[in-house]
Order: structure tokens, then C-alpha cells, then sequence
């Protein structure tokens, strides 16, 4: 893995570590930065070779607090098909 890559992940997992400790109150701030986290992550993947889709698609009205949800869940996924891919290099 590239240390430029190496890098940039680490910038935007730090930067959304730290905006979701700073807007626990403001949920559209988390759903953006919980959007933002899971593509960053989609993006390394796809750098890695592994196919992986950052999208979600809400099929029925959902609230902001479960899109926020949806998302974690997403970003979880991404993380453990990161470190698999990381694991098997």
C-alpha cells in the first residue's frame, strides 16, 4: 500500500472521528460525515483492488437517525472488508 494512500485514509478517518465527537447534537452533520467516512473508505478499497460500494439505498421513508444508522453499519462492513484486504496482502 502507498504511503500517500496510507496517509489520506488516515486524514479523513481522523477528520470524521473528530466531527462526530464535535456534532453529537446535529444529525445532519452526522449523516454527512457518516456519508463522507463510508466513501472514503469505498475509495481505498477500490485502490486495493477490492470491489466496494459506499451507496445505500433507502427503499422507504427513513428518518435522519436511521440513515445515520444505516451508515455505521455501511462503514462497519467497509472496515472489515479493509482489514480482510489488508490481512491477505
Amino acid at each position: 500500500m502507498n504511503f500517500k494512500t496510507s496517509a489520506l485514509i488516515a486524514a479523513l478517518t481522523l477528520s470524521a472521528t473528530a466531527s462526530f465527537a464535535a456534532s453529537d447534537n446535529n444529525l445532519q452533520d452526522d449523516y454527512l460525515d457518516a456519508q463522507a467516512h463510508a466513501k472514503a473508505l469505498s475509495a481505498q478499497l477500490d485502490t486495493m483492488g477490492v470491489d466496494a460500494n459506499a451507496t445505500i439505498d433507502f427503499n422507504s421513508p427513513v428518518t435522519l437517525s436511521q440513515k445515520v444508522e444505516a451508515y455505521h453499519d455501511k462503514i462497519s462492513d467497509l472496515q472489515g472488508q479493509f482489514e480482510s484486504a489488508r490481512a491477505a496482502q
